[in-house]
């Protein structure tokens, strides 16, 4: 799908793509650290349209992107691709 309107739309807003995540050894994990920029009772990002410029590392999404592991295995974004692998909740314990 390309990006545009139609794009952002596939967005539920459940904001799970806004926490932080760890790449160990090839496999993300979810933390339960959100972003500074998120508005955790909305679910919405504060700085959305600057993002990329007041959030350094934030990854905008494009049709390559998410397929990278990073969302969640219900998001509408990567309802799409084969063998898609999400990521875990990241235990510290574990």
């Amino acid at each position: 799908m390309k990006r545009g309107e139609d794009w952002e739309a596939q967005c539920r807003r459940c904001a799970r793509c806004c926490y932080e995540k760890i790449d160990f050894e090839g496999r993300i994990y979810y933390t339960d650290i959100p972003c500074e920029k998120l508005d955790l009772g909305s679910r919405l990002c504060t700085v959305y349209a600057e993002r990329e410029k007041v959030r350094p590392g934030c990854v905008q999404l494009t049709p390559e992107i998410v397929g990278c592991g990073f969302l969640p295995s219900d998001c509408p974004y990567v309802a799409d691709i084969e063998n898609y692998q999400a990521p875990v909740l990241y235990d510290e314990d574990s």
